[in-house]
């Protein structure tokens, strides 16, 4: 094939793409016949181009198109993080003591997308924690007695953050714990506390489900296509955009 006609082809699928990339195009709401879509995959092959890459590339950019023309560009998410690991319920600095530790908390918030950053004021819901199976670090010492309501995770607020991101404000609540001293000896009262601090949270673009993203605790797709799922630190971080009519 010639230079030029080489060139007239891709000149011909710029076209192609760009029209189908318009709001309210042909491509983008009629299904090509059998024999169109036929000779448009010879024309984007031709021009040395993938005809698969080409549609999964118009796919996405369509789907995008589906959250940044939104209401106002404002994307609607509802935010859940579910909490199970061995935690250190044990205040003092100088003493620990395991259990497992279940949580969870809730937020809803609104989301400028063209800006990444958080608009409006968040609704958060905390749950209560549950200990189980409270132990010492040595199997063959006394577990620790609780004597309150450990609280692991108790978000306080919520601001914006840099990058796309979110600043949280978090409180642990350690109740009155008496841990054995030298192993199985008499117990120490350990005075109850409490400790504030900041975390970050990063908010994923809802354009990520338009693609194909590896199986990572990272980032994942959920099954239903309709969440973004991320894992770190016996945390589980289910992020689920709408957009609102």
């Amino acid at each position: 094939m010639s230079y030029v006609q080489s060139s007239f082809l891709s000149n011909i699928l710029c076209f192609l793409l760009m029209f189908a990339l318009q709001p309210g195009s042909v491509l983008a709401q009629n299904k090509m016949s059998a024999e169109e879509e036929a000779i448009y995959k010879s024309m984007i092959k031709s021009s040395g181009n993938d005809p698969e890459m080409v549609e999964e590339a118009m796919k996405q950019t369509e789907f995008a198109r589906n959250w940044t023309e939104g209401k106002d560009g404002i994307v609607y998410y509802h935010i859940v993080g579910v909490y199970a690991g061995q935690t250190n319920v044990v205040g003092g600095s100088n003493w620990i003591g395991y259990a497992d530790v279940t949580d969870r908390v809730e937020i809803d918030l609104q989301w400028m997308l063209s800006e990444s950053k958080m608009v409006g004021t968040p609704t958060i819901q905390n749950s209560k924690s549950e200990v189980r199976n409270p132990r010492n670090p040595e199997p063959s010492c006394s577990p620790p007695v609780i004597k309150g309501a450990y609280e692991h995770y108790e978000l306080q607020g919520i601001k914006p953050g840099l990058s796309g991101t979110l600043e949280l404000q978090v409180q642990t609540s350690y109740p009155v714990v008496e841990v054995a001293q030298f192993c199985t000896g008499s117990r120490k009262s350990v005075p109850a506390s409490s400790k504030t601090r900041p975390e970050v949270l990063a908010v994923p673009s809802p354009v990520m489900l338009a693609m194909s993203l590896p199986d990572s605790d990272e980032l994942r797709i959920s099954p239903d296509k309709n969440s973004l799922i991320h894992k770190k630190g016996g945390w589980t971080w289910t992020f689920t955009p709408s957009i609102k009519e």
